[in-house]
């Protein structure tokens, strides 16, 4: 009985995670209510209740899963000296934002005390410390910086243009960019 339950929360929520992205997409966040979301995942009131709070516990909890899941893609496909090429990982960071784009964007577009796009970033900028492990000097905070700013700019740029490139022009575009940038760091 416990797996049929964990199937039904899991379903909810992801109900719940599709109406929040679609609602987003339509209105400002602010404006978003919870019958809003309930009509349109088609559940009852109590069940949303179950679960979350409000609508920015929902928000909240939806961003900290897709966060999570990002650092922990990126994490398992960071380069490192064995492994120098960004490739592997840009190809599977854009897979990853394709695959949850609605929600993405949504996430990306919408305010909250601290944003989507720069818990996006601080990953980006973790990554490329661990990538440099000991031989970080003190401007590379920077230059990561400069990069998931970069990084992520370019990702919100791609979802939101109407006609992008393909995924493999993007990767191509964000690979050659970072590789040069890493090279001049070397210098």
């Amino acid at each position: 009985m416990a797996e049929v339950e964990d199937k039904r929360i899991r379903r909810t929520k992801r109900l719940l995670r599709q109406a929040l992205a679609e609602l987003m997409q339509e209105k400002e966040f602010k404006d978003i209510t919870v019958t809003d979301l309930v009509e349109r995942a088609d559940i009852n009131r109590g069940t949303f209740y179950v679960h979350y709070r409000d609508v920015y516990d929902l928000r909240e909890k939806i961003e900290n899963e897709m966060i999570e899941d990002f650092r922990a893609m990126v994490e398992d496909s960071l380069p490192s000296f064995d492994r120098p090429a960004l490739r592997p990982m840009l190809k599977r960071a854009v897979d990853f934002v394709d695959e949850n784009s609605t929600l993405v964007r949504s996430l990306l577009r919408a305010s909250g005390a601290v944003s989507f796009e720069a818990k996006m970033m601080v990953i980006v900028e973790e990554s490329r410390m661990m990538i440099l492990q000991s031989k970080a000097k003190q401007y590379d905070r920077y230059v990561a910086r400069f990069i998931a700013g970069g990084a992520v700019c370019m990702i919100e740029k791609w979802l939101a243009d109407p006609n992008p490139p393909p995924k493999a022009v993007l990767v191509d575009m964000m690979d050659e960019l970072l590789g040069k940038t890493v090279e001049r760091m070397e210098l």
